[in-house]
């Protein structure tokens, strides 16, 4: 296949775009199992918060690394420049660490754990709502600062110092997410890039993490019956 990848833009290649529709996806999956929840099924309970936990981690992970590898780069340059963006960031980890003592609250509660399930569900919500903002804002103002001031090699710089500090485990969850949100020819590219980046063994055993089970490449229905 010889189309273009639609994540890589006329001006070259877009630091936030993949990654974001990976957590958007992410997000609202994660918001729909808290509103299916049902309190009074303790498994489902029990699952749902260890998937929040698993949410939570993945999205500090991703403002961990842009605050590292992107937000410290662009000040360098551009004194200023992503101050938005970091004060927004500041505001996220707010927001998990309420959603985190809500969710031990939920672990907790007895007869009112239907009441506080619904409170984390629409912290949850808020939470996601004010994501969307900030990913749009970091696609829309962020990312044209950058390409104005980075040179392709630069930028191409960027994303590998991103993807080099990922541990195994957690590029799995991240992989999961970007693969499952993204459009077949853009899946497509994604994971013929990595085929031809990575040693043989190391591919087959992230995507036999992301996808669950041994997975032959060119295979792009089983993988869709998985992620999507």
């Amino acid at each position: 296949m010889n189309a273009k990848p639609e994540f890589e833009t006329v001006v070259g290649k877009d630091l936030y775009y993949a990654v974001h529709k990976g957590i958007r996806l992410a997000n609202a999956r994660m918001l729909i199992a808290l509103g299916q929840t049902d309190a009074s099924d303790d498994s489902s309970v029990i699952r749902t918060l260890g998937a929040l936990a698993a949410h939570l981690e993945l999205s500090l992970q991703h403002l961990t690394h842009e605050n590292d590898r992107i937000h410290s780069v662009v000040e360098a340059r551009v004194p200023g420049g992503s101050d938005h963006q970091g004060e927004d960031h500041d505001h996220h980890l707010k927001a998990f660490a309420d959603l985190r003592r809500m969710a031990e609250d939920v672990a907790a509660a007895g007869v009112d754990r239907a009441v506080k399930l619904r409170r984390l569900y629409q912290r949850f919500a808020l939470f996601m709502a004010d994501d969307l903002t900030h990913m749009h804002e970091e696609e829309t103002e962020l990312m044209p600062l950058i390409t104005a001031h980075f040179s392709p090699e630069e930028i191409d710089g960027i994303e590998h110092s991103i993807v080099a500090n990922i541990p195994p485990a957690k590029m799995a969850g991240f992989g999961k997410f970007m693969l499952g949100a993204a459009s077949r020819s853009e899946r497509i590219a994604m994971v013929t890039g990595m085929r031809q980046a990575m040693p043989q063994e190391a591919f087959d055993g992230l995507f036999a993490a992301i996808i669950g089970a041994p997975w032959t490449f060119g295979d792009w229905e089983t993988m869709e019956r998985a992620l999507c």
